[in-house]
């Protein structure tokens, strides 16, 4: 890969790492050759996700929106480069928190105070934004102006951020067949995303929590090699007191504003990212909040500094409503988690085949007869009539359905979910009483509205 241009015009000039979805590369700009970026490289066997374009398009949509002094500018984004799917991010100088604690083990709470105030001024401005990091950990924090005055934090990767109103109900949750995968790195994600709750904020600071014990012990709370234990641990375990695993060096203080972080519930915790960074600092006796405040900014500050792109009116086209199209439209109060076992249960009862899944939207197909196949798409006039000829045949007022789901999180914050349902024909089977269609559909919505409680 080195030499190779990147979006044209970043030429790679050595890698700075790899992990499981990405590797990431020092370029330069080549009409600009003292200016250094950092490309980092999606693997191909991420890009194979069905659902990748959606997780690449809402990274790159979450790091455009935000800007903060203590969090790593997007600069520059390709999903379809000739190198891959590539972002392209300012390149900061520095040791990633993970590779410092490699080399130093643990560091001395005062020293871990300061540091925590910039990730905690970081953290405030995304969480006023309405963004939630949901992956924080060593390998994302990047510590600069390393060990010297003005040692810093700037925080990198606020990726998933775009899903935070969108649900996701994965296949394998409906279908009961294949992995379920969490979002975040297991070793320091919390307890509400294990369990499926609904994830604000203070998830954030769960993870924050892991991370100053880490760096305060040079262990972390839940050290189980098996990941079903290390996220029952999270759930289920308390943290081992830091006198008992050789830690007496840390003030009681100090611990017990550790601890209260790492509780199992997010209103047994610290309640925003400045109450966290405050708390520290009284048990070290120090203002870690204001000493750590951007230039430029007043201590008091809090600053939104997210920039929205207001959407385009188009005027709707002038078209006829599909008379076949039937839709209904509810809200619910429940978390993800719980809507997928009632679904799974609704797609069981009713014979449904869950076509797909992605964030906010799920596809599910029924009473398609044995040996169906749908036609390729673009095949129209004689031989998309020849194929509609071949398929296998249906009675009168049994014709296979479609039914899309779609669901939003009015507030992220708060269990609830607006549905909307679209009962729609296959193009193969047009029905042929619209009453009785119209019938079958209004069935369907109302046993759906019974089964999440609507």
């Amino acid at each position: 890969m080195l030499g190779k241009m990147a979006l044209g015009k970043y030429r790679l000039l050595h890698p700075l790492g790899s992990g499981s979805n990405a590797e990431v590369f020092l370029a330069e700009h080549v009409k600009h050759p003292g200016r250094r970026v950092v490309v980092k490289r999606v693997h191909d066997h991420v890009v194979t996700h069905p659902k990748f374009p959606q997780l690449f398009e809402a990274e790159v949509r979450s790091m455009r929106n935000f800007t903060h002094p203590y969090a790593v500018r997007l600069l520059d984004a390709s999903l379809d480069d000739p190198l891959g799917p590539c972002l392209v991010m300012e390149y900061v100088p520095g040791l990633t928190l993970e590779d410092l604690l490699r080399k130093q083990r643990r560091l001395d709470p005062p020293r871990v105070a300061r540091l925590l105030g910039y990730l905690c001024h970081a953290l405030q401005a995304a969480h006023d934004a309405g963004i939630i990091h949901r992956d924080l950990k060593p390998a994302n924090l990047m510590v600069t102006t390393l060990g010297r005055p003005g040692e810093s934090i700037k925080v990198m990767d606020f990726g998933f951020a775009g899903f935070v109103t969108k649900p996701h109900i994965q296949l394998a949750e409906l279908t009961g067949h294949g992995p379920i995968y969490a979002i975040g790195t297991p070793a320091y994600v919390s307890p509400e995303m294990i369990r499926g709750d609904p994830v604000d904020p203070r998830s954030d600071l769960y993870s924050v929590g892991v991370i100053l014990f880490e760096l305060l012990t040079g262990r972390l709370p839940f050290d189980h090699d098996r990941q079903d234990k290390l996220l029952a641990a999270h759930v289920r375990e308390a943290p081992p007191r830091m006198h008992k695993i050789g830690c007496g060096h840390v003030p009681p203080g100090v611990e017990g504003v550790v601890q209260l972080a790492l509780s199992k519930y997010p209103n047994e915790r610290q309640q925003s990212a400045r109450e966290l960074a405050e708390e520290f600092g009284r048990a070290i006796g120090e203002d870690v909040w204001d000493q750590s405040t951007p230039v430029g900014e007043e201590p008091g500050d809090r600053p939104v500094v997210v920039h929205h792109t207001p959407p385009v009116a188009r005027p709707a086209p002038d078209l006829p409503p599909d008379p076949y199209l039937v839709s209904d439209a509810f809200e619910v109060t429940m978390p993800d988690r719980l809507a997928a076992a009632k679904l799974r249960g609704f797609v069981e009862d009713v014979g449904g085949e869950v076509l797909a899944s992605d964030p906010g939207v799920i596809l599910l197909r029924l009473g398609a007869p044995a040996g169906y196949k749908p036609a390729p798409p673009g095949k129209t006039g004689l031989f998309g009539w020849l194929a509609t000829l071949r398929q296998p045949g249906v009675a009168r007022g049994q014709e296979p359905i479609e039914l899309e789901f779609r669901m939003e999180k009015p507030d992220p914050s708060f269990a609830r979910l607006r549905v909307s349902v679209i009962c729609r024909p296959l193009k193969e089977y047009p029905p042929q009483n619209r009453t009785l269609w119209q019938e079958r559909c209004g069935k369907l919505h109302t046993m759906l509205r019974q089964y999440l409680g609507a």
